[in-house]
């Protein structure tokens, strides 16, 4: 199977439309052949014969406008984890006919929907891009299947065309519905396309927020896909710290392109616009995209980001690093992270399906818990004798809230019980070691103590705050401003994010945390455990 291919799809004159007929034949066959990046060269078959140049001959704006929107809902629905990219060519821009163009990721196979000569199919496009087709093979399609299209739903919207388009999102996950508002704009761009990209206080009211890359990796990442699809348009990329961003700045700005959702944000732009004496902006409203690959019902109707990041949790996002100080077996899972995110049910889960599990919060309570203990006596003479019950034994919750008032004296709290708890944890690993091939240890503070050198893979839980808050507040019987120094003691989940290499979410039904943990001891099971040799230091 390759990685990245380039599909030809040429029409004979006045039919454009007709391919549609075949587009998701054509898809489902291409998905079976490579795995990654389809760029998508529509073309007349006129043209390629004669091997013109001419961008007179190219398809008109209303045409595609009309064509490659459809093409990525066909996409959605046949090819959903292949990345398309419907190239555009240059109408208004005869200057740039001659220029070849570069790809950001380089072919490795051609498909065709018609037959022509191999030779002169690969000689055609590297006469357009800066790419040796020549030598890659060629795959002509057949269009058997003409079923169930779909597409003849979707509404475009007018045709029209301005020197200075704009629209804003925050462009995390760049999928079908994304390709279409974006490749819309740019159609309908004939000099310059300004985008805002929201920033990180933009949004936290987003599901998973803490998923969501930094402005400036999203902006990086859409600058790269639209020079891909269309290098001849000046693109003006900057993030945003209001919902209205350039479009209520600039004077020059002739159109807005908006999603049925933010139909009303245009609106108000244009009012805003009204009060500065400034031109009113064209909106123009692209139709939501349906999504037909839901897992479940805590993902959205359309084809969103927020979806996609439900999907990611309980995944491999991130590959471990080497732990040459660790054996390979027993194989360490970290599992860390927010207080009142789900930790232990996660653990508890993992312990069914076959892990052994230590609960290093248990042990580390153990290293102070009778008054014969040295961390005993260290502990009541630093936080005092009011800490301890009448039992004589330290009151955990009395210490509790004395220590998350203070982060330093948390700190101290650690160093003191740390290095007794990790005898503990070294003894049980030994103990479990020879029943279980894979050990959880349920670590609150394995990013704060910078521990992860002792675990193989970091499995972090987050929870939404306000949820996290509501949640200690009732365990803990605390007042919300407790529960809140609490939940804020530690480091932020989407700082810690950077150090996982799978994530849970317990916000939802059991079900759904269930399903995250089945797909991530799966992925453990197939990837690090059965292919591993019991092998030492």
């Amino acid at each position: 199977m390759s990685k990245h291919g380039l599909l030809l799809l040429t029409y004979r004159p006045q039919q454009i439309s007709s391919v549609l007929a075949h587009v998701g034949s054509y898809l489902r066959t291409v998905n079976r052949k490579i795995n990654n990046t389809l760029y998508i060269w529509v073309e007349s078959n006129q043209r390629l014969i004669s091997n013109s140049l001419e961008p007179a001959t190219a398809p008109l704006i209303n045409e595609l406008v009309n064509l490659v929107p459809r093409i990525y809902v066909e996409a959605h629905r046949r090819a959903p984890l292949l990345d398309v990219r419907v190239l555009h060519q240059a109408q208004y821009h005869q200057q740039h006919c001659q220029i070849k163009r570069k790809l950001q990721y380089l072919p490795e196979i051609i498909f065709t929907n018609e037959s022509f000569n191999d030779d002169h199919v690969g000689k055609y496009l590297e006469s357009h891009f800066e790419v040796l087709f020549g030598k890659l093979p060629i795959f002509h399609l057949d269009h058997k299947d003409t079923s169930e299209s779909g597409i003849l739903h979707y509404e475009p919207c007018s045709c029209r065309v301005y020197d200075y388009v704009c629209l804003g999102g925050t462009f995390d996950n760049l999928h079908n519905g994304h390709k279409i508002m974006l490749s819309t704009a740019q159609l309908k761009t004939q000099k310059s396309l300004t985008i805002g990209v929201t920033d990180q206080n933009m949004i936290k009211n987003k599901v998973l927020w803490e998923l969501i890359e930094s402005p400036k990796e999203r902006i990086d990442k859409l600058s790269s896909y639209l020079t891909d699809i269309d290098p001849f348009i000046e693109y003006k990329i900057s993030s945003i710290q209001d919902p209205f961003g350039p479009a209520i700045v600039d004077p020059d700005l002739e159109a807005i392109v908006v999603s049925e959702e933010t139909v009303r944000g245009g609106h108000k732009i244009n009012e805003i616009r009204q009060t500065k004496n400034m031109s009113q902006l064209q909106v123009d409203v692209i139709p939501l995209l349906k999504d037909g690959h839901r897992q479940h019902e805590v993902e959205e109707d359309k084809v969103s980001s927020s979806s996609m990041r439900i999907r990611k949790l309980g995944t491999l996002l991130r590959k471990p690093e080497p732990r040459p100080n660790l054996p390979n077996k027993p194989y360490i899972i970290g599992l860390t992270g927010m207080i009142a995110s789900g930790k232990t049910s996660i653990a508890q889960k993992l312990g069914k399906l076959g892990a052994g599990v230590i609960n290093v919060d248990l042990l580390a309570h153990q290293t102070y818990s009778n008054q014969t203990m040295p961390a005993f006596k260290e502990i009541v003479s630093i936080f005092g004798s009011d800490i301890v019950d009448k039992d004589g034994n330290i009151d955990r919750p009395k210490l509790g809230r004395i220590v998350f008032e203070d982060k330093d004296k948390l700190t101290q709290l650690n160093e003191i019980i740390w290095p007794e708890t990790l005898k503990l944890v070294f003894e049980k690993i030994k103990e479990l070691s020879q029943k279980y091939q894979v050990i959880v240890l349920e670590s609150p503070l394995l990013i704060e103590g910078n521990r992860m050198n002792q675990v193989h893979q970091i499995w972090l839980t987050i929870l939404d705050e306000k949820e996290a808050i509501r949640r200690v507040q009732v365990r803990n019987q605390l007042t919300e401003e407790e529960a809140i120094k609490r939940v804020q003691s530690l480091i932020p989940s989407n700082e810690k994010v950077k150090h996982a290499n799978v994530i849970f979410c317990t916000y939802w039904d059991e079900k759904v945390t269930w399903e995250q943990v089945k797909r991530a001891w799966e992925m453990l099971n197939k990837e690090y455990i059965e292919s591993k040799p019991e092998t030492g230091q």
